[in-house]
């Protein structure tokens, strides 16, 4: 019976102890709150079929060969990419969703990024979300092992202006794509490199 309670005590308090930290952690927030004069975006969210069109052909002006492709519920995209060029190329990873309900919170980021490290051949992987990233999920992957790329819809925005830009217009009316707040208020690491 002693033996029974030395098992028994420890798993006691180990759910109380979760029941107390679930209750009186504080959130952290995955919508951005507006600030004092903004208005909520009214333009119309990308369509699933329209944004796999649009990571479709930004891979393809990008140089990399898709090798494999799924499309989700909700619009998400998986891609396996291949870099053809010597000595540089490999496999790459992406990940696309362009949900706005949310900013992607760094468990989401860091299970994506154990899927790339456990993939022994993948060069490196890409996650886009529309809605961004918390700042957890920036931190969360700049102490990462595996090489993951971030991007929000802004930014991705910016690589179609740059390598499809004949369907940049387009995209400018769908919301996700604005860069209404500064790159540091995000947490954009690139802005927060320079």
């Amino acid at each position: 019976m002693g033996i029974f309670g030395v098992f028994l005590v420890p798993i006691v308090l180990g759910f109380v102890l979760i029941l107390l930290i679930a209750r009186y952690s504080p959130n952290v927030p995955r919508v951005a709150s507006l600030r004092t004069g903004e208005k909520m975006d009214e333009r119309p969210e990308i369509t699933s079929d329209e944004f796999l069109d649009v990571i479709t052909d930004l891979l393809a002006s990008l140089g990399l060969e898709t090798v494999f492709s799924s499309a989700g519920t909700g619009g998400v995209v998986d891609v396996t990419a291949r870099d053809p060029r010597p000595l540089t190329g490999g496999r790459i990873l992406l990940h696309a969703t362009p949900v706005l309900s949310g900013q992607v919170d760094a468990a989401e980021v860091l299970s994506f990024a154990d899927g790339v490290r456990g993939d022994m051949g993948c060069l490196k992987g890409i996650y886009i979300a529309l809605a961004g990233f918390t700042e957890e999920a920036h931190a969360g992957i700049r102490s990462c092992s595996a090489p993951i790329d971030l991007i929000d819809g802004p930014r991705l925005l910016d690589l179609v202006r740059d390598h499809v830009p004949d369907r940049a217009p387009a995209l400018e009316g769908y919301r996700g794509f604005n860069r209404t707040r500064p790159r540091h208020a995000r947490g954009d690491t690139e802005a927060s490199e320079k």
